[in-house]
């Protein structure tokens, strides 16, 4: 799904690229480099995974933006229950 499309790609602008927070324009980026259609609606992918415990509010703005950051059930379920 998006939703977890979204976290995936979170998780990659985490751990692989090295960004301690992200905002929905990185979302949008980072489905383009993953060579994925754009989500519809980007806000909802990253308010889909909140509701969910994936990701929290970061505590500071990226770019004047609302940022956003894994939660530690968001990066356990990309390693463990997306993978099998």
């Amino acid at each position: 799904s998006e939703t977890e499309k979204g976290l995936v790609l979170a998780y990659y602008l985490e751990h692989m690229e090295g960004m301690s927070s992200f905002n929905v324009d990185d979302v949008v980026a980072i489905f383009r480099v993953a060579k994925e259609k754009k989500p519809i609606n980007p806000s909802d992918v990253v308010a889909k995974n909140a509701a969910r415990g994936f990701v929290m509010e970061a505590t500071e703005k990226k770019d004047k933006k609302k940022a956003w950051t894994l939660t530690a059930t968001g990066e356990r379920y990309v390693e463990n229950e997306l993978n099998k």
